[in-house]
């Protein structure tokens, strides 16, 4: 299985629990299941589906998919945006710290659903702009204009050691 196929369902499903609009990535997950040779009556369902897609109908599908392949599903709120957290900072370790859109995503989930250990990258966010700005911040001790990317990368790497890579298909 590639870790596209897995980080694309650990989103939908985490999008799912969170109740956030997701018809267009669902589609794409859809297709990619196919391409994953990974079949359900659900799966077909969901792929012949021609918009426009309502929520309930995108929902109740991948519910049915995630019934019918075995799927874990975050357990909670937390764990959902911990999913949906996890794949963004591998994006911004990914990139050295350069993408700063990941960043935002998922400051975004800290301030919609205030996960207690995403607020460091809220915090970060708001630290990095003021650095970039004025040249000086409030929000993390030590950040400065200069070092932002290396102290953005390791507490991104921190929390990655922390948290278990999702794992909706059970696979270790």
């Amino acid at each position: 299985m590639t870790k596209d196929l897995r980080r694309q369902t650990a989103d939908i499903l985490a999008l799912r629990h969170l109740t956030i609009e997701m018809a267009e990535p669902a589609m794409e997950w859809g297709w990619a299941m196919v391409d994953g040779e990974r079949y359900s009556d659900g799966i077909w369902a969901l792929t012949a589906l021609q918009p426009p897609y309502y929520w309930s109908e995108i929902s109740d599908l991948v519910g049915q998919i995630a019934r019918e392949q075995g799927l874990v599903t975050p357990s909670s709120q937390d764990e959902a945006t911990q999913w949906l957290a996890y794949g963004h900072l591998e994006d911004v370790l990914a990139s050295g710290g350069e993408d700063f859109q990941s960043l935002k995503l998922v400051s975004r989930l800290w301030f919609d659903h205030e996960t207690p250990d995403l607020h460091i990258f809220y915090k970060l966010k708001h630290a990095i702009r003021e650095a970039e700005a004025n040249g000086t911040q409030g929000h993390v001790e030590g950040l400065t204009a200069e070092n932002w990317k290396a102290m953005l990368c390791d507490i991104v790497r921190d929390w990655l050691d922390a948290h278990p890579r999702p794992d909706p298909f059970g696979e270790g």
